[in-house]
């Protein structure tokens, strides 16, 4: 698990995105809950959700109370808490190890989708990153 927190580590696969989806929709809950919400478009078995349950609890994504008879879980961060870090863990894994076509790319998006307002903005705030740096 460490190389994977060193890479891209707020990637999930698609059954783990299914799950969290459920646990940010339900909120507190139980693998049941979750078991029956997701069976409803999937044909799950009942241990690989709670396999699931429990592989996203040891990635601190989840929290598990296991003090009543059925565990329960929730999510340890908002759904838009995951994006950014999402968002932030790939950006960075990408610029760190392939920066000119990282960059290149960005710089494309900007000018592709904004024009020359959004990238003389985008250059306005590069510089005043630059500035509270020095």
């Amino acid at each position: 698990m460490a190389k994977r927190r060193s890479q891209l580590q707020g990637l999930l696969g698609p059954l783990e995105s299914d799950v969290m989806e459920t646990v940010w929709k339900l909120g507190d809950t139980t693998v049941r809950d979750v078991h029956e919400a997701l069976s409803e478009r999937r044909d799950l078995a009942y241990t690989t959700v709670m396999t699931t349950m429990a592989r996203l609890a040891s990635k601190g994504l989840l929290a598990r109370d296991t003090s009543g008879l059925a565990h329960r879980y929730c999510a340890t961060v908002s759904r838009d808490e995951y994006a950014r870090s999402t968002v932030t863990s790939v950006v960075d894994w990408l610029v760190d190890r392939f920066p000119e076509p990282a960059m290149s790319y960005f710089m494309q998006v900007v000018e592709d989708d904004g024009g020359v307002a959004s990238t003389a903005e985008l250059r306005e705030k590069i510089e005043q990153l630059r500035t509270r740096e020095d």
